[in-house]
């Protein structure tokens, strides 16, 4: 698939699951607003918290990376769907992966059916039928228990959706300085 069709896919995807999500939580009554804003904390507490989630799985994430067999499919798995990994591509592709899955797992999903099932979703739909990518699975699903924590800490999604955008910019801007990525 080219380069195009890829970013292309990536923004019907998300913008699909984002658009579900902002959907059902609008059909619930939801102040969508003060729910995709800070919530029940101030916005700069809110941040805060989400950096701080941010920097904790980024690091447990470090910890990891060379560690499983399953992280080294994960990383020729990402590069090859995403190459070339440019600066924009990596921002695109953060934001936006991380803004809908929190605006559809935590936002909606979580307050139907509760923490645990929401974070178990969310790390079973990370391995995309894969079973070599168990650990990831277990990984994913580790940090839809903080994601969905901080949600129900701050009663937003700011938090939540910083912490997942960060996370996944860092690891693929890793990705593409490790395997050349252009500047742009």
């Amino acid at each position: 698939m080219s380069a195009r069709r890829v970013i292309l896919f990536v923004w019907v995807v998300y913008g699909l699951l984002g658009g579900a999500g902002l959907l059902w939580m609008g059909l619930r009554g939801d102040d969508l607003l003060h729910v995709l804003l800070a919530g029940q904390v101030r916005f700069a507490v809110a941040a805060a918290a989400g950096l701080a989630v941010a920097l904790a799985v980024t690091l447990v994430s470090d910890a990891i990376l060379d560690r499983f067999a399953w992280t080294d499919l994960l990383r020729r798995e990402v590069v090859e769907l995403l190459s070339p990994l440019t600066r924009r591509r990596v921002v695109a592709v953060a934001l936006l992966s991380g803004v809908a899955e929190e605006v559809f797992f935590r936002g909606a999903l979580l307050p139907c059916i509760g923490l645990v099932p929401s974070a178990v979703l969310f790390g079973l739909l990370h391995t995309a039928g894969e079973r070599r990518l168990l650990g990831w699975a277990l990984f994913a699903t580790a940090a839809g228990l903080l994601l969905g924590g901080l949600f129900l800490l701050t009663g937003g999604l700011l938090a939540p959706a910083l912490a997942h955008a960060l996370i996944n910019g860092i690891q693929l801007w890793r990705l593409a300085r490790q395997r050349g990525g252009s500047r742009n």
